[in-house]
């Protein structure tokens, strides 16, 4: 019987010619989606080579200048602007920490066009303080991008909708139902394997649009095959959860009209409502503090500190005994004192910042708690983790600048208190920034929960249907 229902349905569609629409129409979305999603890494990626290319120029000239000091030529500018001058570098040198898109970046946007990716902390000022957000289009803002995140999110429902949403009552109001019926088979059997086959069908066409296009615009992403069959799991395990939603559709309201309606409705609550709604929930009960209001308070700390500075410097030399031995605390400057503050500065604005950051915390937890609700959320979270452009990866990026930044710190500071000379070996010695994914990859994981759901939401409202095989209840 499958093979007879395989062979009419293929005779079907190829006479409706819906076969061709699904080929040209999901490999046109996915090539023009694609296309938008390379521009943007193609934008990021010069971004990053023009500040690099103007880190190696800026550098090239500081050597120059090193070199005419260690062979003891003239040198133009002040002494405190020189390069041998460890402060010099820490704050007019400092090192690029940069964020490179991996192969599936053009896949979703994600996060990606309101952070920047390379940032260049210096030894003066706070980690804290450094803007990671970069200014944007506010319409594009508004209406997202229209990347591969988005058309198979949002868009490949819409095809799934007009593609099944009358597989069932079609034939009650063609009133071939009845000679189906009259037939020694199963309805729901003959409905299941009607739906599976046209799920069949549709996956396989949208997973060589897919392939294509990713072949075209990213060959070297076929190099991970294992993260490749993970985005193949993930679209196919979210077409078989909209194949389900309206076969239970179709078995619950038999009318091609209301189907329709029906199906058009759920999807704008589950890509739509549910996480607009999630989003605002969190936002109310887990406002983030002003961030003006943060700054403030952090002003007011450091106009405290500079008020007991001398006692604070005596703190910070009992704390590093190794600095104060090599030190005449009577030529100690502005760069002296303010490294003995810092760590002053850390304590006193931890509350502040771990407030600040506890909210936006919550939030995002709450995000991933009610992800499951609706399966959008879960997609696109999937796929900006495979991305790697989601929040998780900014704010690690974050982290990772902040663990730098204290790095660089660290490995000047003690050159200003022993009063050392910066110098080309110091140069060649100097800490370098290095971003490494630290978050894992959960698209297997997310293609499972879609399969189980999937599942439950078929069983959940036809456990009583498969019991009845009668064909007299979907002709009523």
């Amino acid at each position: 019987m499958f093979l007879n229902n395989l062979s009419h349905e293929i005779k079907l569609l190829l006479r409706s010619q819906w076969l061709l629409v699904l080929f040209i129409s999901t490999t046109i979305l996915f090539a023009f989606a694609a296309f938008n999603g390379n521009k943007n890494v193609e934008k990021r990626l010069n971004d990053i080579s023009k500040v690099t290319e103007g880190l190696q120029i800026q550098d090239s000239t500081m050597l120059s200048t090193l070199t005419k000091i260690e062979k003891g030529e003239a040198v133009d500018g002040p002494s405190w602007r020189l390069p041998s001058d460890p402060m010099t570098i820490g704050y007019r040198h400092p090192r690029l920490a940069i964020m490179n898109p991996n192969e599936f970046s053009f896949i979703a946007t994600g996060q990606s066009d309101m952070y920047t990716h390379f940032k260049s902390p210096t030894v003066y000022g706070n980690n804290f303080a450094l803007d990671y957000s970069e200014m944007i289009n506010p319409v594009q803002l508004l209406f997202g991008n229209f990347d591969l995140a988005f058309v198979i999110i949002y868009i490949l429902p819409l095809l799934i909708i007009s593609f099944t949403f009358n597989i069932l009552s079609k034939e009650k109001e063609l009133g071939t139902l009845r000679l189906l019926s009259a037939q020694p088979l199963s309805m729901i059997n003959w409905l299941l394997q009607k739906t599976g086959i046209r799920f069949l069908i549709f996956n396989l066409i949208s997973i060589v649009s897919l392939l294509f296009v990713i072949a075209f615009f990213s060959p070297n992403s076929f190099g991970d095959g294992f993260s490749m069959f993970g985005l193949v799991a993930l679209l196919s395990a979210y077409n078989l959860f909209w194949f389900v939603l309206s076969c239970v559709i179709n078995i619950k309201v038999n009318n091609s009209a209301k189907n329709a309606l029906t199906l058009i409705g759920l999807w704008l609550i589950i890509v739509l409502v549910l996480p607009a709604s999630i989003n605002q929930i969190g936002n109310s009960l887990y406002p983030v503090p002003s961030r003006l209001k943060m700054i403030n308070e952090i002003r007011l700390i450091k106009k405290e500190n500079a008020e007991s500075q001398n006692k604070i410097m005596d703190e910070y030399l009992r704390n590093h005994p190794e600095l104060a031995q090599q030190s005449d605390k009577n030529n100690f400057g502005f760069w002296h004192n303010y490294f003995a503050s810092e760590k002053v500065m850390e304590e006193k604005t931890k509350p502040i910042l771990v407030e600040y950051e506890g909210q936006l915390k919550k939030q995002q937890d709450l995000i991933s708690l009610f992800k499951y609700l609706s399966p959008a959320i879960l997609v696109q979270q999937s796929l900006n983790n495979f991305a790697g452009t989601s929040e998780k990866h900014y704010n690690d990026y974050k982290k990772q600048v902040f663990e730098f930044s204290d790095k660089w710190r660290n490995y000047l500071a003690p050159m200003l208190f022993k009063n050392q000379k910066f110098t080309i070996k110091n140069y060649n010695e100097m800490p370098m920034f290095n971003y490494k994914n630290r978050i894992k990859n959960n698209i297997w994981l997310s293609s499972i929960i879609l399969v189980f759901t999937s599942a439950f939401v078929f069983f959940l409202f036809n456990s009583k249907r498969l019991k009845n095989k009668s064909a007299q209840e979907f002709i009523d």
